[in-house]
């Protein structure tokens, strides 16, 4: 995860962190979330902000699970988390105390350790902690938030295939979606750049029908609103203590943030680069920076990342008008190929043509299920008219250079 800045410093996300209060504060049916976004647009900015700035009523527990390999140590991280938040009373004390030594756990310099193999599992573990929480404080709301779930799932899920069992990571989803039904005063955010719908696509694969997530509405994270990217750059060149040539001083803040996408977490690393020139800035350093750090084999900016999940998320294959088969990943990658060296908006008919040409595909219905996997994914958007192209244009010029596909 990228480095946190302080949630006082969050520049234009105050509208958009409203509006998930307010969202919050709807029936249990409805007030629950998943957050999606490209990885870098600062979903997690949004929710460490939310957790260090609460609204009044809110009980709020931030959790980053994206380490969590198994479902004893989620919980056990839940446990932790939870336990200021606990009753403190000595009737509580007593009873959470018994619910202790029911568990088997240990504590250790304020650090609750789980059992091996608990007394009473994981799942009613979690189930009497939550439990707890929400009978503590029946006037607030307790929110739980869940930074890139999707991740832990996986973990678990390949951890517990292993051990014969390929079903703990939907039970997770499962039993938190119990939860949610039967506290009213309970609402969790599950947030991902890895998107959720593969991962339980692959976890419905090996286990029943389950449907965990259809009652969380989606809210994604936009990049900055121009009015605050503008912002954010003139500070952050400020902060660099940067001067400026010629009559570029009022050019470049609004380069900056074209070029960085008007995500924070780029313009913070394009004007750090051009911190370090130790002398005065021209609009063209911008661009050289910017170019710089694309074609880096160092990859500074960890782009690659763009490329590599490719094989993750479209695993599989179609079959071809041989009889043969091909790859799912590899229509993938010459679908963004094409997306990358056109500027022009795309229709679902112009892919297939380019597609084809180039593979011998033979059911259309798959490239019209993978521009919308593409899109889910973040890689590309669509118009009104149901035309696509490449979501962000930083993204999109890394992807061109990385793949030699010219000029």
């Amino acid at each position: 995860m990228a480095k946190q800045i302080d949630p006082k410093n969050v520049v234009g996300r105050d509208d958009l962190i409203t509006q998930i209060w307010r969202q919050l504060q709807k029936p249990p049916e409805q007030g629950s979330l998943r957050f999606t976004a490209e990885r870098r647009i600062g979903k997690t900015t949004v929710m460490t902000k939310m957790a260090a700035e609460p609204m009044d009523g809110f009980d709020v527990l931030f959790l980053e699970v994206e380490g969590i390999d198994s479902p004893d140590r989620f919980t056990e991280l839940l446990l932790n988390r939870a336990k200021p938040l606990l009753p403190g009373h000595e009737k509580a004390k007593s009873s959470f105390d018994d619910f202790w030594v029911a568990i088997g756990g240990t504590e250790l310099g304020g650090i609750i350790k789980l059992p091996e193999k608990s007394k009473l599992g994981w799942q009613a573990t979690l189930e009497k902690t939550i439990e707890g929480l929400c009978q503590h404080r029946p006037d607030n709301i307790v929110l739980l938030m869940f930074d890139e779930l999707p991740y832990m799932l996986q973990k678990i899920a390949a951890t517990t295939k292993a051990d014969g069992d390929q079903h703990e990571a939907l039970t997770i989803l499962d039993t938190l979606r119990s939860l949610r039904q039967r506290h009213v005063n309970l609402r969790m955010i599950f947030a991902s750049s890895v998107g959720l719908h593969h991962v339980l696509r692959g976890l419905k694969q090996t286990s029943l029908a389950s449907e965990p997530v259809n009652n969380m509405p989606l809210i994604e994270i936009h990049p900055l609103e121009v009015e605050h990217a503008l912002r954010l750059a003139n500070h952050l060149l400020a902060a660099e203590q940067l001067t400026f040539t010629g009559d570029d001083q009022d050019l470049i803040p609004e380069r900056l943030m074209l070029l960085a996408d008007r995500v924070p977490f780029y313009m913070e690393r394009i004007a750090g680069e051009l911190g370090l020139l130790g002398r005065p800035i021209s609009l063209q350093d911008v661009n050289s920076t910017v170019q710089r750090q694309l074609t880096s084999d160092r990859d500074p900016w960890e782009m690659d990342h763009f490329r590599d999940r490719i094989d993750i998320y479209y695993h599989g294959s179609v079959p071809d008008a041989n009889g043969q088969s091909i790859s799912k990943a590899q229509v993938a990658r010459h679908a963004l190929d094409h997306f990358a060296v056109t500027d022009e908006p795309q229709t679902i008919d112009q892919v297939w043509g380019v597609i084809r040409s180039q593979l011998p595909l033979a059911d259309r219905q798959v490239i019209v299920q993978l521009l919308k996997s593409l899109g889910q994914d973040h890689y590309l958007t669509c118009d009104t008219e149901k035309r696509y192209s490449f979501r962000f244009p930083l993204i999109q010029q890394w992807w061109k250079m990385a793949q030699g596909l010219g000029s």
